[in-house]
């Protein structure tokens, strides 16, 4: 019925609800500005051009002044959990900067909550004016290195693959699995290429005959290239490029030149920003990274592309979004100037400046740290040398990856001291799903912390708690706090100075970005003072136990050599 009644719409049998006038209208179809007038019905576009006769009495006329009118912007993959806020604050923020639709892989909340944390998810999708998209977690947990709260294996995948907004299976991270065959694996992107969805990737610095084996499993996505022909090599082979400029980790100044130097079509890049801290998503979502676009040189009509229709073909969505076609739904920004992308306004299925309404959560959410108390000796690695040879976990400002070295440190006889002249702090990771009591132990180079600890309940992927410090009674404080909060992120030196109150599943406030910003601001202040030079270390920190990104992580099990896919030993000679 809902068919007959857009053809009707489009013949002017039924009036249009909305009509904007005077557009000039960014056409990525045909990579031109057009002028004309837009009609709106029931949320979709039903004419465009000379619409006269698609008005009626009850029409609403909109003049839009000869301003700019695109494609809703859309996000092609984000995990909106590292924004620390919930979907419902994160898609208010969205919406005021030209967002219309995100395409999110929810595999943080998976692997806490499981499949019942994405059917709560997508639950709240539904009451929200921004399209949510979703791909499905294919590696919950990411590696079987690290303990996650829950599993999803290939029968649960099973049973989201016919949901409406289900667009694909979530980025393939466990790459070694499918490089050895795991029937498992190998099932779960079979299972979503026979239901004609996507399989999205991640294979940061993988090459030659191993990158083709990747391909053939019929993965066609990736966002994690860490050098320009790394990237170049992947499209050239047939994958869609995902251009990541997040909150961590940053591609567009490295890779939107050379593209241009070397001439390469764009058609088969689209933009990402993958995980937005919550004071840069109040700053801007997609709109920032096509105005970063466009000062970069590429064209405006072609940035907008990128965060548009490029991204909506990858996804099989452009039916539907992705471009100011008839039948197509009314996700539009206007804006007032195309260089500079101002946006004035924005219109979701054909409402001006949609409102984000509150929702109420379960209280199962609230409740999901369940280790018992932390002493500060279980932080330690023992050791009655009196030197030992440590690996360290080597920080790269901006970047997901990390380096590694080997450093001598100090003993007290029988544990392994961190060294702050050195810039070597101890690094732990509490198992907190109440499954294993793992403790993981090592140290890392980069906080330039000369007191005091740091501690989060959110860790990256399967969100386990993580310590950093200059000394283990004082990780052991923010470990402590962290459980009586059910989520947080601490800051303790001799006493608890100061926290972030994280409850829902342990990583994300309920409070909207502007208040999670400004206290993460006040917690930002705080470290800086303890000796902190990291841009965003609460970021860079809930990486560093993603044990499916080179080369050396930590998670509950140990430390983690990622190249090797293998726990090793940090102390060689303890």
């Amino acid at each position: 019925m809902f068919l007959r009644e857009k053809i009707f719409a489009g013949e002017g049998i039924i009036k249009a609800d909305t009509v904007l006038e005077n557009c000039r209208i960014v056409n990525v179809n045909t990579k031109e500005i057009t002028k004309g007038d837009i009609a709106i019905s029931s949320g979709f576009i039903a004419g465009i051009g000379d619409v006269e006769g698609l008005k009626g009495d009850k029409t609403k006329i909109i003049d839009i002044k000869n301003d700019y009118v695109c494609p809703g912007l859309i996000d092609g993959h984000v995990h909106f959990e590292s924004s620390m806020v919930t979907l419902t604050q994160f898609a208010k923020q969205s919406i005021l900067h030209g967002s219309t639709g995100i395409v999110i892989d929810p595999h943080e909340i998976a692997n806490i909550l499981g499949t019942k944390g994405i059917r709560l998810v997508m639950q709240e999708a539904k009451r929200l004016p921004i399209d949510v998209f979703v791909t499905i977690s294919s590696c919950v947990p990411s590696s079987p290195l690290e303990t996650s709260g829950a599993k999803i294996g290939l029968l649960e995948i099973k049973e989201f693959l016919d949901e409406k907004y289900v667009v694909g299976l979530g980025e393939v991270m466990d790459y070694s699995e499918v490089l050895q065959g795991n029937t498992e694996k190998l099932g779960m992107i079979a299972a979503a290429i026979e239901k004609k969805l996507v399989v999205d990737g991640h294979c940061p610095g993988m090459q030659n005959k191993e990158l083709f084996g990747y391909l053939n499993a019929g993965i066609s996505s990736d966002h994690e290239s860490v050098t320009y022909d790394e990237m170049l090599e992947k499209a050239r082979l047939g994958m869609k490029i995902m251009l990541r400029e997040g909150s961590a980790a940053k591609s567009l100044d490295e890779f939107i030149p050379k593209l241009l130097r070397d001439g390469i079509s764009l058609e088969n890049f689209f933009f990402v920003t993958d995980d937005k801290h919550s004071g840069d998503l109040i700053k801007g979502h997609m709109d920032v990274i096509v105005r970063a676009a466009i000062k970069l040189g590429i064209d405006p009509i072609q940035a907008i592309s990128m965060a548009t229709i490029n991204t909506a073909r990858h996804f099989r969505i452009d039916q539907i979004v992705g471009s100011v076609s008839i039948g197509k739904r009314a996700n539009l920004v206007i804006i007032d100037d195309l260089q500079a992308f101002r946006i004035k306004n924005v219109i979701f299925r054909g409402r001006l400046n949609p409102k984000v309404e509150a929702i109420e959560y379960p209280d199962y959410v609230f409740r999901t740290i369940k280790y018992k108390k932390i002493k500060s000796d279980e932080l330690m690695i023992k050791s009655k040398k009196k030197r030992v040879s440590a690996q360290i976990i080597e920080i790269v400002p901006h970047q997901l990856i990390t380096n590694r070295s080997i450093v001598e440190l100090k003993t007290d006889g029988q544990a392994v001291l961190p060294d702050i002249e050195q810039d070597i702090l101890a690094i732990a990771v509490v198992e907190r799903h109440g499954k294993s009591g793992n403790i993981g132990r090592g140290f890392v180079r980069g906080f330039d912390l000369k007191e005091g600890a740091i501690g989060q309940s959110m860790a990256h992927d399967s969100h386990n708690v993580i310590l950093i410090g200059t000394n283990f009674e004082d990780m052991a404080l923010c470990a402590n706090k962290i459980k009586e909060l059910q989520g947080g992120i601490v800051v303790a030196k001799e006493r608890v100075i100061d926290y972030l109150h994280l409850p829902f599943a342990g990583i994300l406030s309920t409070e909207s970005a502007y208040d999670v910003d400004k206290k993460l601001n006040e917690l930002h202040h705080i470290v800086k003072k303890m000796g902190c030079k990291l841009e965003a270390p609460f970021i860079q920190m809930s990486f560093l136990s993603l044990p499916v990104i080179p080369s050396l992580k930590i998670t509950d099990k140990g430390l983690v050599d990622v190249d090797a896919f293998k726990l090793i030993e940090p102390i060689q000679n303890r």
